[in-house]
């Protein structure tokens, strides 16, 4: 299971650059958590790689121009980055490049198409399953001429005194 929330945000300013906020995701993968911590330009990449994967089936992603550059412009791109990535995870093919993005190794997906990304060979190790259209069991005919084998057999094994050597007294013959 993968489950990933933005909770926070932090403003960046660093002494060469222009400020940038920094978007906290806390992953959490079968029990384990982390933190990581990116830029919007970041998510944007991310997105492209995404659609390229998916196709149209991508949520909607937060525009680039935000109105106001307020600390509620801030909140309202927080939130729409958190449900975006809720949107791709709630699809049914986890992308490569979002476990890349991530920073989450030997994901196990539902899908054998991201599996088929990840390189993961999904070919099948063990013998095909015999399947039956009917219960016998349950849906025994009067006509059925054979006797229950099984049946027999564990009923002597338990029931019956295994030092008879007389075939006719064991019901075997």
């Amino acid at each position: 299971m993968l489950s990933v929330t933005i909770p926070t945000s932090k403003a960046v300013v660093p002494a060469d650059e222009r400020p940038y906020t920094i978007y906290q995701i806390h992953v959490q993968v079968s029990g384990r958590s982390h933190i990581v911590d990116k830029r919007y330009r970041e998510f944007h990449t991310m997105h492209k790689q995404v659609r390229k994967s998916l196709g149209v089936n991508t949520p909607e992603f937060p525009p680039k121009k935000m109105w106001q550059l307020s600390a509620k412009g801030i909140e309202q791109r927080r939130q729409g980055l958190e449900n975006y990535l809720q949107g791709i995870l709630n699809g049914y093919t986890v992308p490569k490049s979002l476990l890349n993005f991530l920073k989450v190794k030997n994901f196990k997906s539902s899908s054998y198409d991201s599996l088929d990304e990840l390189g993961r060979d999904t070919s099948s190790n063990h013998w095909p399953v015999m399947v039956f259209d009917e219960d016998s069991f349950l849906t025994q005919s009067s006509d059925d001429s054979y006797t229950d084998i099984l049946t027999d057999g564990v009923t002597q094994g338990l029931f019956e005194d295994s030092d008879s050597s007389d075939p006719a007294s064991s019901g075997v013959g």
